[in-house]
């Protein structure tokens, strides 16, 4: 569960948030390499972010298109599960047990 915040609800325990967000990359104009906003790319992304006692141990950003290959979908699978077993504290059973 998240607070309204966004973290986790509580300070003890292991917590996933998983949401979406949008990413920007600004590039440089080539003189001085200063960002443009007019020259940069927007992404889609779900964010799956892990927390043990209260403290963020780790974040992936997971890119996410308009047209998502079964490989893509396989991957995000992946990752959540991986996620939601960290969670619980289990470690991830090998495929056919």
């Amino acid at each position: 569960m998240s607070s309204a915040a966004g973290g986790p609800a509580s300070s003890s325990g292991r917590w996933v948030s998983v949401r979406l967000q949008h990413r920007q990359v600004c590039f440089g104009d080539g003189a001085d390499d200063e960002p443009r906003e007019d020259l940069s790319v927007s992404y889609a992304g779900i964010v799956i972010t892990s927390y043990e006692a209260g403290n963020k141990v780790s974040e992936r950003w997971i890119p996410i298109g308009a047209d998502p290959s079964e490989e893509d979908d396989e991957y995000l699978i992946e990752q959540l599960r991986e996620a939601l077993l960290w969670q619980a504290g289990r470690p991830p059973k090998a495929a056919g047990e």
